[in-house]
């Protein structure tokens, strides 16, 4: 067998396994008969990573910077840049927190809280009161409520008391984004989070829903120190 023809062989076999290995995703947009199927539905994706620009503003400073930010129910990672280079991280796993970030250690894990309840807002056992135009869902294993939208399930704001401290977070920019599992889904692009005359003014640039069934610690190297 000559050169040429091995060549082809293996480009063959490549070709193959690589196309047999890439099964089509199929778009669809996400339905719900109701809020109680909604909020049973949203409850698969358990995960969310993204890419943000972000503001903070405290007293009579302002701090701006990008991120990465990696969130599962019980544990939040995000990585702060300014100018493509790494500022400083916050890590927050049940509560417990553990920063390089210069803000106070009780303020950081109020703030890590609020982003976390913030992004999966979805994730509680929750009441619900008809109110009009929208919906109050009251989440029955923490001071926590949430303003929903009554036509489209979308979050218009949330207020949350953390360590008797009141974080309010509200919610603007509706875009349509494409889930892991091809779902068409439209969120809020941009969040505020108030807390003690502070504002942490949160814009997705990029994001990703996850169904996390295997979901592993992102623990990351500074964290464990």
């Amino acid at each position: 067998m000559n050169l040429l023809k091995l060549l082809a062989i293996i480009l063959s076999i490549f070709l193959f396994f690589g196309c047999a290995e890439k099964k089509p995703v199929t778009i669809k947009e996400f339905f719900a008969q109701d809020l109680e199927d909604f909020l049973n539905k949203m409850k698969t994706y358990d995960s969310v990573e993204g890419v943000l620009n972000l503001q903070y503003e405290a007293k009579n400073s302002i701090l701006n910077g990008d991120a990465s930010l990696k969130i599962s129910k019980d544990e939040l990672l995000l990585r702060v840049y300014y100018m493509g280079f790494p500022t400083g991280e916050l890590y927050e796993e049940k509560g417990e927190v553990l920063s390089n970030l210069p803000i106070e250690k009780d303020r950081l894990r109020q703030l890590a809280i609020g982003i976390r309840k913030g992004f999966i807002w979805w994730d509680g056992d929750f009441s619900i009161e008809d109110k009009g135009e929208n919906y109050i869902l009251k989440d029955r294993k923490m001071e926590r409520n949430i303003v929903l939208n009554k036509d489209s399930f979308i979050p218009l704001s949330q207020s949350l008391n953390v360590e008797g401290q009141t974080i309010l977070i509200t919610y603007n920019n509706l875009s349509k984004i494409q889930t892991e599992d091809g779902t068409l889904l439209k969120i809020p692009l941009e969040m505020i989070v108030f807390y003690k005359n502070r504002t942490l003014k949160i814009k997705i640039e990029r994001i990703k829903f996850k169904n996390a069934k295997k979901n592993t610690s992102f623990r990351s190297a500074f964290s464990q120190k």
